[in-house]
């Protein structure tokens, strides 16, 4: 149980990390989430990693894995939830490669400590004080089906709590999806880029953080037609540097616009989109997202009726 709690402190404090550090770099240098994130995790895994190893027994490589993988992948599928503009204008490429290639360079540093000590160690308890070899006594043939097992109890956990997350705001969006109906297409536009301005946005973390910051500071790019429509597009590049270079390019996008029947206003999307099409991608996303966390959640009933039932089993026959 106090493996399993680790485990998931452990998944938890990347996630944490994952999400503040790119908060901080979206408001800085976009530069600082890959320089700041591989440094905290691996601080933490070797710190944390030593305690639980000393007094609970716990593998480091599991410790790894459940926050490189567990954590990690979380760590993404919530990134993109509560920004979905990354998978734009290949964000999440600029954003997935260079904090990967800093991760990988920052592992190799720590396995390469690690594997020095394990040899120094091993050197060192090679032989006892009068000189014969020493033996060590056979591990118990289970051992790594039980480690296999509380990895899956972590990771199960991990992922019913976020299929729950998903669902909810997947029912929510398919809710207040409005209809292609309720939309007016008012053709495809160029857009070019004319200036940066930084807005004072509601700042969404919680905590301590949000009582002190309620507010936070984003850099917005603001591009216009040049037809004369006076149609505008913002694109929120969070990073100054990110949208002084937007502004210093000049390229331009072209769009199309889709008027809200029902307030006046307008949005704008990709040009090869139409209100058909648009608002059948946002059904299908939120479609994907109840779909696949209720199949998790049903799975994961599934699972708890079978272990159930054959616990009642086994201490039927004893």
């Amino acid at each position: 149980m106090k493996k399993a709690a680790a485990l998931i402190l452990s998944a938890l404090f990347y996630i944490a990390a994952f999400m503040l550090t790119f908060l901080y770099a979206k408001e800085h240098d976009i530069r600082f989430f890959s320089h700041l994130l591989p440094l905290l995790v691996a601080t933490y895994f070797v710190i944390a990693g030593n305690i639980f190893a000393h007094r609970l027994g716990l593998n480091r490589w599991f410790l790894w894995l459940i926050m490189n993988v567990g954590g990690g992948m979380c760590s993404w599928i919530l990134l993109i939830v509560c920004f979905p503009m990354i998978l734009f204008n290949a964000g999440i490429i600029l954003i997935f490669l260079p904090v990967t290639a800093v991760f990988g360079v920052v592992w190799a540093v720590v396995g390469i400590g690690f594997l020095c000590v394990w040899l120094r160690k091993r050197r060192a308890g090679s032989t006892d004080s009068t000189g014969q070899p020493s033996f060590s006594s056979p591990k118990r043939t289970g051992a790594w089906k039980e480690k296999l097992t509380g990895i899956v109890r972590v990771v199960g956990v991990i992922g019913l709590v976020l299929s729950m997350a998903f669902l909810y705001v997947g029912v929510k969006g398919i809710a207040t999806v409005r209809p292609a109906s309720g939309y007016e297409d008012m053709g495809v536009h160029t857009f070019s880029p004319y200036q940066v301005l930084p807005v004072s946005v509601e700042n969404t973390s919680t905590g301590r953080d949000k009582r002190l910051n309620p507010t936070k500071t984003v850099y917005v790019v603001y591009c216009q037609t040049l037809d004369g429509t006076g149609y505008r597009w913002e694109v929120d590049t969070g990073s100054k540097s990110e949208a002084n270079r937007i502004l210093a390019a000049g390229e331009s996008v072209e769009r199309r616009v889709l008027s809200i029947k029902e307030t006046g206003k307008y949005i704008t999307v990709g040009a090869e989109l139409t209100a058909d099409t648009y608002v059948e991608g946002q059904k299908q996303r939120y479609f994907w997202m109840v779909g696949l966390s209720g199949g998790y959640l049903v799975l994961c009933l599934a699972g708890w009726v079978v272990v159930k039932q054959s616990q009642k089993k086994d201490n039927g026959t004893r």
